[in-house]
């Protein structure tokens, strides 16, 4: 059977595509949800002046370099649970959701205590304009201690879809995302007899949104998923030497990987805010509309990386080579589509989204056209490293990836653009795509390579 033939196989295998939609669709529904809600948040609060979308964005970006950080850890949940349910140890599974809950809170909070107690020290490298340092250091001060609410969140959401359980953490997920549009709605506003409370309104919002969420998924999981809580049994067998040097071996690189790329993300946006506020607002707001489109495709990662450590588990290693392929098919077609429509449909989409001033539509298009071709490469990459080589616990070929891509070659060229040529931002955000384009040779060179093709939890 060639390559062509396998993958038609796989379309026409009924119950493959019925759980491979019932894993990714409430994946990218929730993520798609998530951007949704940082663009309303954007939408609402660029009323106040492009300098408060600035500061929600600084904002924002500190809790995704957390949020990478704590998905990073996670990551153990998602590899090691997913193999262990394929051969059918439930007990593996609460082993790793304990040691992850545990890393997580661990990690996380030192971060929380710096942002509550001095968030100047983490923003005095983004900017020296007092507006809008005064905006974003009050903007982290309310939201950072809810990283904790985070680093639960995350390992439980990543336990239950790693036994097939995608739709629960969904439903939470948009309760919270509209608790959160309302409450941004009444406190930034002033609306529902609420004082108006400008960039801190947003702020609240989004903090009580994260609490209700962490509730509402620690009661779901505790009455309706009770074969995932840790027993007292699974807490003492989770850090025996063996759980703990397995789970680290795929967790610590993983955490490394996520932290060392989300802090570069994080540099990302203090060289953007270097190009003035302008521009750090044009890339907020179209940062977040980018992450909607590529959130239609997490669901696709995640899927592909749940099915192929079921097969990896079930030691089914053909299956799972022709799986990936057809992944790895699906995903940069189905972004040449959306980056297509994107592109046809740039005006409509810049009026609906921005609220930018009118001088800076122009850029802002430019922009717009340079991250929809960016968006197959990203795409693309995605599904390759967190959905096939993570399913393997092929974790250090992918740290290497992302930190030479990222370290070597995007960075350098970001500062060089910026710091040394002064080039506009349309040009710097053209230079940073030179980091996908590396990154999908790499990618696309060591998946040929097989060496993720591991089963992981046997012995």
């Amino acid at each position: 059977m060639n390559y062509w033939q396998a993958i038609l196989k796989q379309t026409t295998d009924r119950e493959f595509m019925t759980r491979l939609w019932r894993l990714a669709l409430p994946v990218s529904l929730q993520s798609m949800m998530f951007s949704l809600l940082g663009l309303i948040d954007i939408m609402m609060v660029s009323q106040l002046g492009t300098t408060a979308v600035a500061a929600v964005g600084l904002g924002n970006r500190v809790f995704f370099f957390n949020l990478l950080v704590i998905a990073g850890l996670s990551g153990g949940v998602s590899v090691l649970a997913a193999q262990y349910y394929g051969r059918g140890e439930l007990a593996g599974v609460r082993r790793s959701l304990a040691l992850a809950l545990v890393g997580a809170l661990l990690v996380s909070l030192p971060f929380a205590l710096i942002y509550v107690l001095s968030p100047g020290s983490v923003l005095g490298f983004a900017s020296q304009d007092p507006a809008l340092r005064a905006l974003a250091d009050e903007f982290l001060m309310i939201t950072g201690a809810t990283i904790l609410c985070t680093a639960i969140v995350v390992p439980l959401e990543a336990a239950l879809r790693s036994v097939g359980n995608a739709a629960a953490p969904t439903r939470i997920g948009i309760i919270a995302i509209i608790a959160n549009v309302i409450l941004n709605y009444a406190l930034i506003f002033g609306n529902f007899g609420f004082e108006a409370m400008g960039v801190a309104g947003s702020a609240w919002g989004t903090t009580i949104s994260r609490l209700l969420q962490t509730a509402l998924l620690l009661a779901y999981v505790w009455r309706q998923e009770p074969r995932l809580v840790p027993r007292k049994q699974d807490w003492w067998d989770a850090f025996r030497r063996k759980e703990v040097v397995r789970f680290t071996l795929i967790a610590l690189p993983l955490l490394f990987h996520d932290g060392l790329w989300a802090f570069g993300m994080l540099l990302y946006g203090f060289l953007y805010a270097h190009l003035g506020t302008d521009s750090l607002a044009i890339m907020t707001t179209l940062g977040t509309l980018e992450s909607i489109l590529i959130s239609l495709f997490f669901g696709l990662a995640v899927a592909c990386s749940t099915l192929l450590g079921h097969r990896l588990g079930a030691e089914e290693y053909e299956a799972a080579w022709q799986h990936s392929q057809l992944f790895l098919l699906l995903a940069p077609i189905g972004a040449l589509l959306v980056g297509i429509a994107v592109w046809l449909l740039q005006t409509n989409l810049l009026q609906w989204v921005g609220n930018l001033p009118g001088e800076l539509m122009g850029e802002a298009g430019q922009v717009l056209a340079i991250m929809c071709l960016g968006m197959l490469l990203k795409v693309f990459n995605m599904v390759g490293i967190v959905g096939v080589l993570r399913s393997g616990g092929d974790v250090n070929y992918s740290i290497f990836i992302d930190i030479v891509a990222m370290w070597c070659i995007g960075l350098p060229l970001a500062w060089a653009a910026v710091s040394l040529l002064g080039w506009p931002l349309s040009w710097v955000v053209a230079v940073v795509l030179l980091e996908e384009l590396c990154k999908v040779l790499l990618v696309q060179r060591r998946i040929r390579q097989r060496h993720w093709l591991k089963n992981l939890v046997m012995g």
